[in-house]
């Protein structure tokens, strides 16, 4: 291996079919004919999806599993860490949750010569930092990724000025459908009267942050307006959101919408069923980003999200999609209405979105990846910048 390459560990909780998963497959194929970095995986836990796990070892890239029950502290993992660090000479360690970042710093402890580079999904629990968490992450954390703007915002709340700003990005050409017929074409061949419109959502069957019951209750709502609609719920279930997912089929039974609403879980298929959709639904009652929107409207799809923090980034209402007021189905069937009745502003929406998404192609996510990872090995003054935001310094210029 050539002494230039940069040696990196990617670390991981799990391999499920979730959006931190799904996007650092999706990142590490978009590097897979980049030779400027060699790239080793860990997944600690034992919550593997085996589609995901075929994925991932097709991209040739170092791949260990460690198969530590949840919870789990035993040292043998952490010596395990420290053996596969040795052994492919790794130089940044990435952390993508909250779990895997703690075993990070373990590494660091032992190790201080790496550099740890830690991305922040989510809005619910990093405004929640102890004092001691706020410290840990201003000198044990080399630097922070925030995927929004809101989460850049949160950084600057925490003191936390170690970061930058990099969006999550996606695969534009494995998203598009350049023969999807116009949404007001289809409803001149067969009107919503004879077909329904299909929604989708799509997001891990946690309703208390993902909020799927919102959506529930919204197509409950369009059906009292006579509205014919279905909706399809896909996402993750797993022992720890079994409980949020029982609850939510309790939900559609006792609206009687069991003929109205399905559910397709634990499934890859994102695209495929983005291009059986009519319009792309997010009802999160708090979410970073929010990648998927980015998917749907890749994949032409106009999206209807919620009006909160990372959506609002992305959703320009009556632009490049609408939002609705966080928590209130009727706002949201109010929402859908508004497609239902008038397809061909549903057609201008789609249409535009699928032009302002460009710049979030992952390849784009990939250089500036590549670039902070070069920054904190070759720079020689790490100590010095810590003290400024380097937030500012990137992709101030991109949306």
């Amino acid at each position: 291996m050539s002494p230039d390459v940069l040696r990196v560990m990617h670390l991981i909780s799990s391999l499920q079919v979730g959006g931190s998963e799904k996007l650092l497959v999706d990142f590490l194929a978009a590097c897979r004919d980049d030779d400027r970095v060699n790239f080793t995986v860990v997944v600690m836990n034992q919550a593997v999806h085996p589609d995901m796990r075929e994925r991932l070892e097709r991209l040739g890239v170092n791949v260990y599993y460690l198969d530590r029950p949840e919870g789990h502290q035993h040292p043998q993992y952490a010596w395990q860490l420290f053996q596969i660090i040795h052994r492919h000479r790794v130089q940044v360690i990435h952390a993508h949750n909250t779990g895997s970042k703690w075993w990070a710093m373990l590494c660091k402890l032992f190790l201080p010569s790496l550099k740890l580079v830690f991305t922040i999904h989510e809005t619910q629990t990093f405004p929640r930092l102890s004092g001691l968490q706020r410290w840990l992450h201003r000198h044990w954390i080399d630097m922070h990724i925030a995927i929004s703007k809101t989460v850049a915002g949160l950084c600057q709340q925490q003191a936390i000025w170690n970061f930058r700003q990099i969006y999550n990005g996606i695969s534009l050409q494995a998203m598009r459908h350049p023969d999807r017929v116009s949404l007001k074409a289809r409803c001149h061949i067969t009107p919503f009267a004879e077909r329904s419109l299909q929604l989708l959502h799509v997001g891990r069957m946690d309703y208390s942050v993902k909020g799927q019951d919102i959506l529930v209750r919204a197509v409950y709502c369009c059906r009292q307006m006579g509205l014919n609609v279905r909706c399809t719920l896909m996402g993750g279930v797993y022992p720890y959101n079994q409980k949020h997912f029982d609850e939510l089929k309790a939900l559609v039974k006792a609206l009687n919408l069991d003929d109205h609403i399905e559910f397709h879980l634990n499934q890859m298929d994102v695209a495929a069923q983005m291009a059986q959709a009519d319009v792309f639904v997010l009802p999160s009652r708090a979410e970073g980003l929010g990648l998927v929107v980015l998917e749907a409207m890749a994949a032409g799809l106009p999206a209807i999200a919620s009006d909160t923090e990372g959506p609002r980034e992305l959703v320009q209402h009556g632009v490049t999609g609408l939002l609705f007021e966080n928590g209130e189905p009727e706002q949201l069937a109010a929402q859908i209405r508004v497609i239902y009745e008038h397809p061909e502003r549903a057609d201008e929406m789609r249409n535009a979105a699928s032009r302002w998404v460009l710049p979030f192609d992952i390849a784009q996510m990939k250089q500036e990846y590549y670039t902070l990872y070069e920054f904190l090995i070759v720079s020689p003054a790490l100590a010095e910048i810590k003290q400024i935001n380097v937030g500012r310094l990137t992709n101030e210029a991109r949306v």
